[in-house]
């Protein structure tokens, strides 16, 4: 079965709409004048009929009102008053409903008594009118049944009933005339239609097929302008809407081909993905560094497929669910080692995600810049722990003898003996921070109860928080959290942040512990109430030698190291530390392990 589709333009739809207007108003317009020539022609042979009972009643009435009555007297009155030559039937009754007399025309006989709804109702005293169909001519009639009075006494009745096919007859031609009035001007009105439609419709298509062959890129179309109307308006506009379009178009391709030359000499490797994933654009960095991780294609390149190979699964989840642009590193390990810096952003506009953008970026030289930095502090530290600890020893030995001004001199003495610790445990921290760097620990993994290792480090430094005036809360769980751990490690990291919640909470302050876990990860906290970090700060709290407040960090013994160490073996024992603070309010510092 073939399905055919019509499409209707323009100048149809005119026509159409023109033509139908028109015959509604002539057909309007005809059926009232109709309806009034019909109404004009049955009033009028309904007076008539009325008047003609009147004049008959009138003059009857002298005979109706006596008790002797003559049929064929009455009969041959009614002749002459031209009941045969109007067509009309005339009947009349006594004041009884008896026929007194006809003009031949009717069935009865005189002294019949006439039974029909409206010569009862005559008799009443009402006059009666009505239009009839007789169902066997299906002629129509008109009939009109006419009390005669004396007074307020009826006395007779006059019946009338006249054929309306003559007006009928006449009404039909008048029709036929209307018809064929009507046929000329819906002539008239669609050749007019046409016309009208034609100047409408000519210059549109002349727009259209203008519009179609700058759609294949010819942008030097003109169209004529014949008129100053709306017509003329809209081929003027479209004229300057041509060359406004084509400078713009120009414009963009000098722009494209400069972002084209950028990118395509950029070190970054560029790589632009649609909002389906797919790979729309990637500069020649961004191919060299597919080509590194044994990725093959180009445009059409499920980005899913280049993320997969960079990340894991859930990584990958989260970034292609993300909202906010991502940074992350990726090690390419080889002949040399090489790290690349991944940045990740969504595009989006109008809060509609259009797609997403991936610039890559070799970090390796950078990288390997902070390690050589690394190497250095570590032999630094190296070299300068010897003398430093024979230093130290030595003022022990001056402090134990007695000497000249023994109040100056012990004072001062005690000030160097300060900076030595202070130095000294600088040393040691940063020998810390070397060894977790090039992973030269060889830690020793314990079976060991994370409450317990946690209850020790609470008891080496509870005196002194007790002594300064801190109250200390610890909440733990009431079964044993057993865990393969480095126990002094996680023991040191557990006391560098009680260290920092004890030395930036004033007395009266409050340091709380807590340890929780879930299904997969055992969590410490250490939280306090004491001066909390500036919002300008918190990106920056586990850099090393970074203090928040260097005065009192220094008054303290603090060096700046304690939480990039606690850092360094959270992350080394697979977990991940978190911090949150509000300036003036408090700090919270939490580290995860992995139960298994």
């Amino acid at each position: 079965m073939m399905r055919i589709s019509m499409r209707i333009g323009m100048q149809g739809k005119i026509v159409f709409v023109y033509s139908l207007l028109i015959l509604f108003a002539v057909q309007f317009s005809g059926v009232y004048l109709f309806k009034s020539l019909e109404q004009y022609y049955l009033r009028n042979f309904a007076d008539g009929q009325v008047l003609q009972g009147e004049l008959l009643g009138n003059f009857l009435k002298r005979y109706l009102t006596e008790d002797e009555w003559s049929s064929e007297l009455i009969s041959s009155l009614i002749v002459e008053f031209g009941g045969r030559a109007s067509g009309t039937e005339t009947m009349v009754l006594d004041r009884y409903g008896r026929l007194l007399g006809a003009d031949q025309m009717t069935a009865h006989q005189p002294g019949d008594r006439v039974i029909q709804s409206d010569i009862l109702l005559a008799l009443t005293g009402n006059r009666v009118e009505d239009v009839m169909i007789d169902h066997e001519t299906n002629i129509r009639y008109h009939t009109l049944a006419l009390p005669v009075k004396d007074g307020a006494t009826v006395v007779g009745v006059v019946y009338l009933k006249g054929s309306l096919e003559a007006i009928y007859l006449t009404l039909q031609e008048i029709k036929l005339m209307f018809i064929s009035g009507w046929a000329i001007v819906m002539a008239i009105a669609v050749a007019i239609s046409f016309m009208l439609a034609k100047t409408i419709t000519t210059p549109i298509q002349e727009v259209t097929s203008r519009a179609a062959a700058m759609a294949k890129g010819d942008f030097s179309q003109l169209i004529n302008v014949h008129s100053q109307d709306e017509i003329g308006d809209l081929a003027g506009m479209f004229n300057f809407l041509t060359g406004k379009l084509n400078e713009t178009l120009q414009e963009i391709s000098a722009e494209k081909n400069k972002i084209e030359t950028i990118l395509n000499y950029m070190s970054e490797g560029i790589i632009a993905l649609d909002k389906e994933g797919r790979v729309i654009h990637l500069n020649p960095s961004a191919e060299e560094f597919l080509k590194l991780f044994a990725i093959l294609g180009g445009h059409g390149l499920w980005g899913r497929t280049i993320l997969d190979k960079l990340f894991p699964p859930s990584e990958v989840d989260e970034l292609l669910r993300s909202t906010v642009s991502t940074t992350k590193e990726v090690q390419l390990k080889g002949d040399e080692e090489m790290i690349w810096q991944m940045h990740f952003a969504p595009i989006i506009e109008d809060d509609l995600l259009q797609g997403y953008l991936l610039v890559f970026h070799d970090v390796t030289k950078e990288r390997t810049l902070t390690r050589l930095q690394q190497e250095f502090v570590a032999d630094v530290s190296h070299e300068l722990r010897t003398p430093l600890t024979t230093i130290k020893s030595y003022i022990e030995t001056l402090l134990s003898g007695a000497q000249e001004n023994v109040a100056i001199r012990g004072r001062f003495l005690q000030v160097v003996e300060n900076e030595t610790e202070r130095m000294v445990k600088l040393v040691q921290d940063l020998l810390v921070l070397s060894q977790l760097d090039y992973q030269l620990s060889n830690w020793r993994l314990e079976e060991t109860d994370l409450g317990e290792l946690v209850q020790r480090a609470l008891e080496q430094i509870e005196a002194e928080i007790s002594n300064k005036g801190i109250d200390l809360v610890i909440s733990m769980p009431e079964e044993r959290i057993q865990m393969l751990l480095a126990r002094d490690k996680i023991k040191q990291v557990v006391l560098n942040l009680l260290d920092n919640a004890m030395k930036f909470t004033p007395p009266g302050g409050l340091v709380r512990v807590e340890i929780t876990k879930d299904d997969y990860y055992a969590f410490v906290s250490v939280s306090d109430t004491g001066i909390g970090i500036p919002p300008g700060d918190l990106s920056r709290v586990f850099d090393r030698f970074y203090r928040v407040d260097k005065a009192r960090a220094r008054e303290s013994g603090g060096t700046g190291l304690g939480l990039p160490i606690a850092r360094k073996i959270v992350h080394a024992c697979g977990g991940k530390i978190f911090l949150e603070s509000s300036e003036d309010k408090g700090t919270k510092i939490t580290f995860s392990l992995p139960l298994s």
